[in-house]
């Protein structure tokens, strides 16, 4: 049922479109040129001389459908089509799966035997550690790389 409605409102949509645009082409403008002008006039001779108010009634119509449908249809598609998901809620769906395979499975730590009693464990001593020696850098002077232009007089040419 859903489907069908679908596609009734889909041909709808598009087709009011369509023709919306050809009326709209066929006014003319009001310096009274655009394409009623090129068409030479064939919205006159068709509709008389009430030509603009016919298709000025036509356009507003024509709009009225194209707009309903066009909301009853992103109505159908978003709020009663319910099997349908969007790419987000996929998504969402994708990467809780893909936690659920990558989160470690919970193991029973290995059982291990008490030490025997005649052994001790190794007293722990901290470790000694000494701070790094560090020198502080030195700084250099930059040295100019080019020298300063020579003021020489130039040599008469021969």
């Amino acid at each position: 049922m859903i489907e069908a409605l679908k596609v009734v409102l889909y041909i709808l949509s598009i087709g009011s479109a369509l023709l919306l645009i050809g009326v709209i082409m066929l006014q003319q403008s009001k310096s009274g040129g655009g394409m009623g002008a090129i068409s030479g006039g064939v919205a006159e001779t068709t509709f008389g001389t009430e030509a603009t108010n016919v298709l000025t009634k036509v356009t507003t119509w024509l709009a009225v459908v194209f707009l309903v449908s066009t909301l009853l249809l992103g109505t159908v598609i978003g709020r009663l089509d319910k099997d349908q998901t969007s790419v987000v809620e996929k998504l969402a769906a994708q990467q809780q799966q893909q936690q659920k395979i990558d989160a470690p499975a919970e193991t029973k730590p290995a059982e291990t035997k008490p030490a025997e009693a005649e052994t001790k464990p190794a007293e722990a001593k901290p470790a000694e550690t000494k701070p790094a020696e560090t020198k502080p850098a030195e700084a250099k002077p930059a040295e100019a790389e080019t020298k300063p232009a020579e003021n020489k007089p130039a040599e008469p040419a021969k």
